[in-house]
Formats: C-alpha cells, sequence, structure tokens
C-alpha cells in the first residue's frame, strides 16, 4: 500500500484554529457571560465536569476557576463556589424528583482537542442498544496538564451516590486520564476512597505507550498553544516517562481496539508499523489487556465507526469483542520504537 505523506504541524495547527474560532464565536454570540438561562456549549472549550447527576452538570472553568451548574440542555442553571453549585443541586434533585443514580454505570471519555459531545453517537448506541446508563465526561483538554483532568474525573466518581459498579470507555487521550484517575484513586486512604467496584473498560486507539505525533511537535511552540501541556506529556522522550509513572494499568477486565490499515506499513510513513494516522497500532497495546481488536479506520472517526460500538458494546455485556466470544488476550508487549529527538 502506498503510505500517505503527512504534516503533522498542519493537521493540528488546523484543528486547533478551529477550536479557537468556535469559542471566539460563542463568546460574541451576545449572550452575557454569568446569564442564568442562557444556553452554553456545554463546556466544549474550558470547562471541565466535576459532578454530573442525570444530566445535570457542575463546571469548574479551568481560566477562571469559579463554578457553573448547567441543566441537561446545557442552560446555565447558576453559577458560583463548587459549595453553592451542589447545594443549589440538592433542591434541584428535591424539587424535579430526579431518581436515584443507577447501580451501574458506564463512564465515556473523549481524547484530545476533541469534547463530549464527540462521544454522543457512541453514548447513545450504549444506552439505546445496550440499556446502560451512559455518563459522557467532559473536560478542557488542551488546558492544563492530564493530571488535572483526572482529579476533575476522580470528583465526577466521588460524587457518584448510588453508584456501585463503574464501567469506563475511553477515546485516545481519555483513556490516559482515566489511568491516571484509577492511579490517584488507588493512592487515596483507604476511608477517602468511593465505595465501588469496577467493571470493564474499552479502550480506543489509547496512546499506552506515548505518541509520536507528540514527539514531533513537542518543541513547537503553537503545537503547544494548540495542544496544551498534554503534547509534551505525551512525548515518548519527553514528558511520557514522568507522566507513566503515574498511570494505573487496570486491575480489572479491560480490552484495546484500534484503527489501522492491516498491513505492515499504515497510513502515514512518519510511524513505524501499522497505523491509525495518529498512533501505531503496537503504541496502543497494553499487557493485561483480556482482548484486542483491530478495524480498519483512522484514529479521529473510531467512536463513530459502527463496527467499533459493536466491539464496544459486546465487551461491556461479555469481556469480548468477537460475537464466537473468543478473546486475543494482550500477555507483553515490547517498547514500540521511538524515534531519537
Amino acid at each position: 500500500m502506498r503510505r500517505a505523506s503527512t504534516n503533522w504541524l498542519a493537521l493540528i495547527l488546523l484543528e486547533g484554529l478551529f477550536l479557537i474560532l468556535l469559542s471566539y464565536s460563542h463568546a460574541n454570540s451576545g449572550q452575557g457571560f454569568f446569564d442564568i438561562g442562557s444556553k452554553t456549549l456545554g463546556g466544549r472549550m474550558i470547562f471541565s465536569d466535576e459532578v454530573v447527576y442525570h444530566g445535570w452538570r457542575i463546571q469548574k472553568n479551568s481560566l477562571l476557576g469559579h463554578y457553573r451548574l448547567l441543566e441537561p440542555d446545557d442552560s446555565r442553571y447558576t453559577f458560583g463556589s463548587l459549595e453553592h453549585c451542589l447545594e443549589e443541586l440538592e433542591k434541584v434533585k428535591i424539587e424535579k424528583e430526579l431518581p436515584p443514580m443507577p447501580e451501574e454505570v458506564v463512564i465515556v471519555v473523549h481524547g484530545l482537542g476533541a469534547y463530549r459531545h464527540w462521544m454522543n453517537p457512541l453514548s447513545e448506541f450504549l444506552a439505546e442498544e445496550g440499556g446502560f446508563v451512559v455518563i459522557n465526561v467532559g473536560y478542557p483538554s488542551t488546558k492544563g496538564e492530564i493530571g488535572e483532568h483526572a482529579a476533575s474525573l476522580m470528583s465526577v466518581i466521588q460524587h457518584l451516590d448510588g453508584v456501585e459498579k463503574i464501567n469506563f470507555v475511553a477515546h485516545s487521550m481519555g483513556n490516559i486520564v482515566i489511568r491516571h484517575c484509577l492511579n490517584d484513586l488507588a493512592s487515596l486512604p483507604v476511608s477517602q476512597q468511593p465505595d465501588i467496584t469496577y467493571g470493564r473498560f474499552v479502550m480506543l486507539a489509547p496512546p499506552n505507550h506515548g505518541a509520536t505525533a507528540a514527539e514531533k511537535l513537542a518543541d513547537n511552540k503553537l503545537a503547544q498553544i494548540f495542544g496544551g501541556d498534554a503534547v509534551q506529556q505525551l512525548a515518548p522522550n519527553v514528558g511520557w516517562p514522568n507522566l507513566e509513572k503515574q498511570l494505573a494499568t487496570p486491575n480489572f477486565e479491560f480490552g484495546i481496539i484500534v484503527g489501522g490499515v492491516g498491513d505492515d506499513e499504515g497510513y502515514l510513513a512518519g510511524i513505524p508499523g501499522d497505523d491509525d494516522m495518529l498512533l501505531s497500532v503496537e503504541t496502543s497495546k497494553l499487557a493485561g489487556a483480556s482482548d484486542f481488536a483491530q478495524v480498519k479506520g483512522i484514529h479521529q472517526t473510531l467512536p463513530k465507526n459502527e463496527q467499533v460500538q459493536q466491539y464496544v458494546l459486546r465487551f461491556l455485556q461479555t469481556g469480548a469483542f468477537m460475537p464466537s466470544g473468543r478473546r486475543y488476550p494482550i500477555d507483553a508487549v515490547e517498547s514500540p520504537t521511538i524515534p531519537a529527538r
């Protein structure tokens, strides 16, 4: 297969420019910044979900540090301190007779440069076809460090009153956020750890050994502006060695789905072996995975891929991607070859 030529910088800068223009458009839409009842974008750019309850969200502004409570349609209900928003949410639960959270949920987490709405098709599929209650978590992926995003996810988990079992599904960097969060939760004193068990975890195109693309952009100032601290943190020869020490390997069932061409060349000449146009297949593998599957497709679109959605649902239900139930576990992984800087 003829491999595509690539310009990593152009790809990242175009995506970053789109996000900035989107943010600028919303900021100048005529709505007051703190208008109660005004429709928002749901936190696509600078807000992190800190509490999620049946579609109601308490979010933190990553730039200003204030909190807001959003209604399920993303309208602003109130704003202020975390304590104030929590108090208001408790009132909402009573006034609107919101039911308790279910015993089991699936937490879905997006990747770098995306936002939770990007995961809506997969979330809706899991809810409609599998009957799962899905909590689609958003965070400002291009702002702050991965540890900060993990702290926000930990807050979401700690506020899941009534939930006893959590499953995870994540795309790209979202997997690293979850692995960081799992490590942080395990590091808490036993008395502070949430009383939950973990079910299954599906990783979609996870950069489990860093990302070659980040390595190529780690020293680029524009890429750092558009991609945030995560660009350097995911660079194998820059921030990854330190970041990897803060990541847990799940001690419960997890499976990995990757994209690619299905040959030894992949889409891009700059990535060794097969790749999904961003990550090599090998860099996504993680020892301990109970199942592994590859589909033909590119990195960015895996959450919207129908075959991927079927695989995710089947693994959450049965622990295997294939209809036959046959698994392809990963017992050991050699460190992927990363070009020297």
